[in-house]
């Protein structure tokens, strides 16, 4: 189906029934594209190399194709888009009361992560058009972003809501919630026994229960499991720095680590897994579009502009730290960028 639209999209673009439209400095995307081709035919051979480079070609194509529609009628763009992600909450949210399911809305795939894209896109909206319609909406999703347990959509719902709460509140309110949380912390300091936090660590599992990893526990604690593939992961990265194992190649390199082929994944870390298959080199080159971006126009944008761009970018990082590389994740890489009915009013 993508690969049919695509084709209907270039046939109306030759005939000049249509045209496309990027956003400042995605047109150097093309120098990863030229990368991953050559990259993983030296690592990974030829069939590979045509596979990762058509698949990347397809998904950035389809949001040059998004982006073009976008700014070309941004107001009807934005109506069909946020009515399309609270249509896709509502049948998540049916889906699973049907099947007894009243919290923890996961049975879907990545149907669950539409409940915080589509709270932080209403109040996106919300702030920059300084119009209270998107709060209707979003009064009556926010008990449903809390009963999805979709835990880290919860947390960065908030952060952006806490990020766009400062830029809205007057100086002095600004002053004041700021005092309030300096004596909270203050508080809690004086009154609280602290010698917790020497036993504080960034994983849960110590090195030699993962260097020892028992896969049968490790099947049915997730935790236990994504501890693992982040180290395993990072010590791939490490031996192959520069240009990474090469596009198609990671699970090759993780089955080296587990006797039980099902425990080989993705590390559920965007920017790990393309360090790891593209390399540093390839990661900066998928970063370029903005930097060229954030070079070109930051100055041209408004302040109002620049706090939404920031809140989008936010969302973004958080939600790749967690997420493995795939359609969903590329699109939530570049979503910043591609707002044209938010941000990008002239391309």
């Amino acid at each position: 189906m993508a690969v049919f639209i695509i084709f209907c999209f270039l046939f109306l673009f030759s005939k000049g029934k249509i045209e496309i439209k990027i956003p400042s400095g995605f047109n150097y995307v093309f120098l990863f594209l030229i990368y991953c081709f050559f990259n993983a035919l030296l690592k990974a051979g030829l069939v590979k190399a045509l596979i990762a480079t058509v698949q990347w070609s397809m998904l950035l194509f389809s949001l040059a194709v998004v982006y073009s529609n976008a700014v070309k009628n941004p107001e009807r763009f934005r109506t069909i888009f946020i009515n399309t992600l609270l249509a896709i909450c509502f049948f998540t949210v049916l889906y699973h009361l049907l099947n007894g399911h009243f919290t923890r809305y996961k049975q879907l795939g990545d149907a669950k992560y539409a409940f915080g894209l589509t709270g932080v896109m209403l109040l996106s909206c919300s702030l920059y058009f300084n119009d209270k319609k998107y709060l209707k909406p979003l009064i009556v999703l926010y008990p449903f972003i809390l009963l999805s347990l979709e835990r880290k959509g919860i947390l960065v719902f908030h952060v952006v809501l806490v990020f766009y709460a400062f830029y809205t509140f007057k100086p002095l309110y600004k002053l004041f919630l700021a005092a309030i949380i300096a004596f909270a912390i203050l508080i809690f300091i004086i009154f609280f026994d602290l010698s917790f936090l020497n036993n504080i660590t960034f994983f849960e599992y110590s090195e030699l229960e993962i260097l020892y990893l028992d896969e049968e526990t490790a099947r049915w604690i997730s935790n236990m499991h994504r501890q693992s593939l982040l180290e395993n992961g990072w010590h791939i990265f490490t031996e192959h720095p520069l240009f990474g194992v090469g596009p198609k190649m990671l699970l090759f390199y993780m089955s080296d680590y587990y006797i039980n082929d099902d425990m080989v994944l993705y590390t559920h870390n965007v920017f790990l897994d393309s360090l790891i298959e593209q390399g540093v080199f390839g990661l900066l080159l998928l970063l370029l579009p903005y930097i060229v971006f954030v070079i070109a126009k930051f100055k041209k944008m408004t302040q109002r502009d620049k706090t939404v761009f920031f809140g989008l970018c936010i969302y973004s990082v958080f939600m790749l730290f967690f997420m493995s590389a795939g359609a969903p994740s590329m699109i939530l890489l570049y979503l910043p960028l591609f707002t044209g009915f938010l941000i990008h009013k002239k391309v």
